[in-house]
């Protein structure tokens, strides 16, 4: 006899509901509490950063009852895995920076030399002292921030502009420095062997500290007279410390420290003439007006070295591609106008000098030094013994500009590679050639 079966009741369908949620919920804690060993984050649940905190932020992830968090700041570095009831963690913030050194004697500098007897000083236009600092990285070894380089150091390769002594960076509204307290490291740097730890340092008697730290620091404009670099209307090029990117910071009278362009880019350099900032982000190169936010040029998958404009006020930029060809390496130049139009494009351009009313260039198949006007038609080339440009104590390049006045350009053009080689002098007077383009 057929018997139908038992319904439910409510208080039992209930009972189950809450034992498959209670076993759902078990299950996913063991779960989430296994990851939590592990450092993971946890499933189902809501991720939420706060990075609110002066001294670094902090990641929860809101689960069923309970909160896995993670504490990234200077005052708390850990995790947990607690329930929802119990509240965060909040010690006061400490700052990621170091506090300068302060009790020390400052000896008599009579020579206001930029360092003495192991100390750093800043003086006023005037001659008054300013302030000092003390190493913090290195018994003696810091100095006043000087120029530094990226990956493509396009400014040093080529003969005709690198600086052999890189600049020192001038002070700032006689107030703040960088400070290259670098110290030995693993990670490898350029030529050196250890990575740059640059701080922006105030240096004033009553309130000396670090304001911030970054990777490096590259000059933007170069004063003569008083033979220091400075930025761009306190604009500066500096890399972060956290992710080895470029940016560009403005520091303020007051210290506060402005984000002008955020730190992702591999390349930053800066043309005083032309007021253009030449960037380079994921292997694209563009030029930039900071003034006006907007790209000058498409994006170029070469280096640019250099952009200028002539007489006309005409546009031009240069790109350099790395080449080896048997045992020869070599930069292969070419220019174009602003638009992108090609305007010196030929095999093997090793070297190439812009001036307002010509360009002159080295084709290296031949040994060429070529003067074109700004018409593309080429007015005047000198026969060279050979094209190598570098040099050093006992190798003359291929050519020295040796004087310039005016439309006068004079050239010493060597024999031979060899310091024993003498040379010949010749001038050319571009004051008639075309500008116009």
């Amino acid at each position: 006899m057929y018997e139908e079966p038992t319904k439910l009741t409510k208080n039992k369908k209930i009972e189950l509901i809450v034992l498959i949620v209670l076993i759902i919920w078990g299950l996913l804690f063991i779960v989430n509490y296994v990851r939590y060993t592990q450092s993971k984050s946890l499933f189902l649940a809501i991720h939420v950063k706060d990075d609110s905190y002066e001294d670094g932020y902090i990641e929860e992830y809101i689960s069923f009852g309970y909160i896995y968090r993670l504490y990234q700041r200077n005052a708390i570095s850990r995790e947990e895995l607690v329930p929802f009831w119990i509240g965060r963690e909040n010690p006061e913030s400490e700052s990621a920076l170091p506090k300068p050194l302060t009790d020390y004697e400052v000896p008599d500098n009579p020579k206001r030399a930029d360092k003495f007897r192991g100390l750093l000083y800043y003086f006023d236009q005037k001659g008054d002292l300013l302030g000092t600092y003390k190493c913090l990285n290195s018994s003696s070894d810091c100095e006043k921030a000087t120029d530094g380089h990226d990956l493509f150091n396009t400014k040093n390769k080529d003969p005709l502009t690198k600086v052999d002594v890189p600049h020192t960076l001038s002070s700032i509204h006689d107030k703040y420095a960088f400070v290259d307290d670098s110290y030995p490291q693993e990670t490898k740097y350029g030529d050196a062997a250890y990575s740059r730890t640059i701080y922006l340092y105030q240096f004033t008697d009553k309130d000396t500290k670090i304001l911030a730290r970054y990777a490096d620091v590259k000059e933007s404009t170069y004063d003569k007279d008083y033979e220091k670099s400075m930025g761009d209307s306190y604009r500066y090029i500096v890399k972060s410390y956290e992710n080895n990117k470029w940016g560009i910071i403005k520091i303020n009278e007051s210290g506060s420290i402005d984000e002008v362009l955020p730190f992702e880019y591999d390349s930053i350099s800066y043309d005083e003439d032309t007021k253009y900032y030449i960037l380079c982000k994921n292997e694209k190169w563009f030029i930039y007006d900071l003034e006006n936010s907007k790209n000058v040029t498409g994006e170029i998958d070469v280096p640019i070295y250099d952009v200028w404009r002539n007489t006309n006020l005409t546009y031009y930029y240069k790109t350099g591609k790395d080449r080896v060809v048997g045992n020869d390496s070599f930069v292969d130049y070419k220019v174009y106008r602003i638009d992108g139009k090609k305007f010196i494009d030929g095999d093997r351009i090793t070297q190439v000098v812009e001036r307002d009313k010509t360009i002159f260039y080295i084709t290296s198949t031949d040994n060429v030094l070529h003067f074109v006007d700004y018409s593309g038609e080429e007015k005047y080339k000198i026969q060279l013994a050979f094209s190598d440009m570098n040099y050093d104590y006992t190798r003359h390049p291929a050519f020295e500009i040796w004087y310039e006045k005016g439309d006068y350009i004079t050239f010493r053009v060597y024999k031979g590679r060899e310091k024993s080689y003498d040379f010949d002098t010749i001038s050319v007077n571009v004051s008639h050639w075309e500008y116009n383009n």
